[in-house]
C-alpha cells in the first residue's frame, strides 16, 4: 500500500511543472478574453489555472496518507515482542533499549510549531519485518519533543512520520545548533 502512495506521489510531483504551465497559460486565457468579453474562453481559462491548487491539494493528502500509513506500521513493528532496537550509548546515556522502545511506542501526528529538528540520531531496528533505521531528532524549540524519521520508506527520509513528546529521552553528544 505505502509502495502504491510513493509511486502515485512521485507520479504527482513529476506532473507539477506541467501543471504550472497549464496554470500560466490558463491565466493569460483568463486575463486576455476578458478584453473580448468570452465568457466561455474565460472559464476555460479559470478551470486551467485552478487545476494546478487541485493537484496540490492531491499531492498532499497522499502525503498525508503516506505518512499515517508508514506511522502505524511502525508502531505496528514497535509493538511485536520479537523487535530489537539497537542502542548506542553514547547517544541516549542511561536508557535501556526497551525503554527507548516504549518511549517510541508513544509516536503520533503532533503539528509543527514552528521550529525544525535539530541534529538526527539514528537508531537500528531489528525486526520480523525487515530491518531498517529510525531517526530521532530534537525539536529546536521544545527539549521534551522529538521528530521521529525512518529509512524504510523513500517519504519517510525527508518528511517526519510523527513526533513523541517524552521527558524519558535525553540525546547525547548532540551539537547545539549555530
Amino acid at each position: 500500500m505505502i509502495e502504491n502512495l510513493e509511486t502515485f506521489s512521485s507520479f504527482l510531483t513529476s506532473l507539477l511543472p506541467f501543471s504550472c504551465v497549464i496554470a500560466l497559460i490558463g491565466l493569460l486565457i483568463a486575463m486576455l478574453t476578458r478584453l473580448f468579453k468570452n465568457d466561455r474562453v474565460t472559464v476555460i481559462g479559470i478551470v486551467l489555472f485552478a487545476q494546478i491548487f487541485i493537484l496540490a491539494l492531491l499531492l498532499i493528502i497522499v502525503q498525508n496518507m503516506m505518512a499515517k500509513n508508514i506511522r502505524n506500521e511502525i508502531l505496528g513493528i514497535l509493538a511485536d515482542p520479537k523487535t530489537k532496537i539497537v542502542v548506542n550509548y553514547n547517544d541516549f546515556g542511561s536508557l535501556q533499549p526497551e525503554e527507548l522502545k516504549k518511549e517510541l511506542s508513544k509516536l503520533k501526528d503532533i503539528p509543527t510549531n514552528h521550529s525544525h529538528p535539530t541534529e538526527k540520531k539514528t537508531i537500528p531496528v531489528i525486526s520480523v519485518a525487515g530491518n531498517f533505521n529510525l531517526i530521532i531528532a530534537q525539536d529546536s524549540n521544545d527539549a521534551k519533543e522529538f521528530w521521529i524519521f525512518t529509512d524504510k520508506y523513500r517519504h519517510s527520509k525527508e518528511t517526519e512520520i510523527g513526533k513523541i513528546v517524552t521527558s524519558g529521552i535525553k540525546l547525547e553528544n548532540v551539537n547545539a545548533p549555530e
